[in-house]
């Protein structure tokens, strides 16, 4: 012991000598070049090439996730620092991309039904208002069909970064044009993907195997799952029939069931071998069938919008109480989560069998992805701009999204929940379908009325997703 402490005192002695060194070689070297690489904020080193922007303004229009507040994060141009560790490595990065890029930057909030309009009147009016617009995913197909967007593909962005989501710009190209990208600029698009909590005493109390270790070794899978909740559960108050005081196996709400159908690698639209996207929900019948059989059964699980177990206060106010073992929810919730004294764990949502893998998937129609108006002619300048932010955002601010805002608040501290975290915010994945909401509204809403009749549903709706489908593949010009 007494060596290494040696050894030790002998490093750090070596290490202050060397600090002048270092100091006078950084003096004499050359500090004017264009693509100096800046060691300011905590020794961040940009891997952008550093340019003068001249000064120039740069306008994000941003949208209200219909005035939710979990979702309401103001992580592109917060005014200062408020405590909030996101917001405040948020805020660190603005000022150094306004220091380092010499520009500004601003943003502008509009609440979701205005957008369209907004976006439609900057562009017929050649105006510049705006540099970036952050649209919901259901408002693209009348954004690119008037003209109102630029094409990703026209600007000097690394689409091939790792501060891009590959996945995303793999699912928004249609027909090799893009008019939307997905990316560290902001933390929004992780603030609506779908988490399983489970409550760690009543695994342990009755003796469960730990979801950690079933994710581990590939047999957490759906049918396993509910397996599980089903023998769990327990109509223990006395009186016939579920209820708010019942012992529950799971609880989910109606707007991650595309969710769950991703997880279990069902998607509502897949791109052919020449990338053309086609209608594919219609060949997984069977398979939703099975799904919502065990989803839709009220003797272990239930929707937070149902009567029997209806939630008042939030999504997660029955496993607030103790009276769920599994809940299927979406990191939106994490304010909830955060105030519950329920100590539980993370996962992600079980897949479709021993074999595959576990896919995550975020929000769909909501899905706030960025886009450039198609009055933004900058496309050497802002592509550097949108790069440089999107890295910084990549190096501070997601780990601090990560390790305070999940760690600490949604996944209740322990490292197991956190890696799961990790692995699914690292592996997102994307649906055609629920991005520009063909049929998924329609999917969702099969919850309401508890119709386990898949076939039926396809076969209604079937004509109605096949026309917009065609309208969105018209927008990118596939004929």
């Amino acid at each position: 012991m007494r060596s290494k402490a040696l050894r030790l005192i002998s490093v750090i002695i070596v290490f202050l000598l060397l600090i002048p060194m270092v100091v006078a070689c950084k003096k004499n070297g050359d500090e004017n070049s264009d693509t100096e690489i800046s060691t300011e904020n905590g020794g961040y080193q940009n891997p952008v090439e550093v340019i003068d922007l001249g000064g120039k303004e740069y306008t994000f229009m941003t949208t209200l996730w219909y005035n939710y507040e979990p979702l309401n994060y103001v992580d592109i141009a917060p005014e200062g620092m408020t405590g909030d560790f996101v917001v405040d490595a948020s805020f660190e990065r603005l000022s150094y991309i306004q220091e380092t890029y010499n520009c500004k930057i601003v943003q502008v909030d509009c609440p979701t039904k205005e957008m369209l309009h907004k976006i439609e009147t900057n562009t017929m009016a050649g105006d510049e208002a705006y540099d970036f617009t952050f649209l919901r995913g259901l408002h693209y197909i009348a954004a690119i069909n008037g003209g109102y967007l630029a094409q990703i593909s026209e600007f000097d962005i690394d689409t091939s970064a790792s501060w891009w989501d590959q996945n995303a710009i793999d699912t928004l190209t249609i027909n090799k044009q893009n008019y939307g990208i997905i990316g560290d600029v902001t933390i929004n698009h992780l603030m609506a993907v779908g988490i399983l909590c489970f409550n760690k005493d009543m695994i342990a109390e009755h003796n469960l195997e730990s979801p950690y270790d079933m994710v581990e070794n590939g047999t957490w899978t759906f049918e396993r799952v509910m397996r599980i909740a089903k023998n769990f559960a327990a109509d223990n108050d006395g009186i016939d029939g579920m209820s708010k005081k019942d012992l529950w196996g799971a609880n989910y709400t109606r707007d991650i069931i595309v969710n769950i159908l991703a997880a279990n690698n069902i998607k509502i639209i897949t791109k052919n071998a020449d990338g053309v996207p086609e209608l594919t929900i219609g060949d997984y019948q069977g398979k939703v069938y099975d799904i919502f059989v065990k989803l839709f059964d009220e003797t272990y699980c239930a929707d937070t919008l149902n009567p029997l177990c209806l939630a008042e206060k939030s999504d997660t106010e029955i496993f607030d109480d103790e009276k769920c073992l599994f809940l299927f929810t979406a990191t939106h919730n994490a304010t909830a989560l955060r105030n519950s004294k329920v100590k539980y764990g993370v996962v992600p949502y079980p897949k479709a069998n021993d074999e595959g893998n576990y896919i995550s998937s975020t929000a769909g129609n909501y899905l706030a992805i960025m886009s450039i108006p198609a009055t933004n002619i900058d496309y050497h300048n802002a592509g550097v701009f949108l790069d440089a932010y999107a890295a910084f955002g990549q190096a501070k601010v997601r780990p601090m999204y990560y390790d305070n805002i999940l760690l600490n608040r949604v996944s209740g501290q322990d490292m197991e929940s956190y890696d799961m975290m990790k692995y699914i915010f690292e592996n997102l994945t994307y649906d055609i379908g629920t991005v520009y909401d063909v049929a998924a509204m329609d999917i969702m809403d099969a919850s309401k009325s508890l119709d386990v009749n898949f076939s039926g549903l396809v076969g209604a709706n079937r004509l109605i997703w096949k026309t917009e489908l065609k309208e969105l593949l018209k927008a990118f010009g596939v004929k």
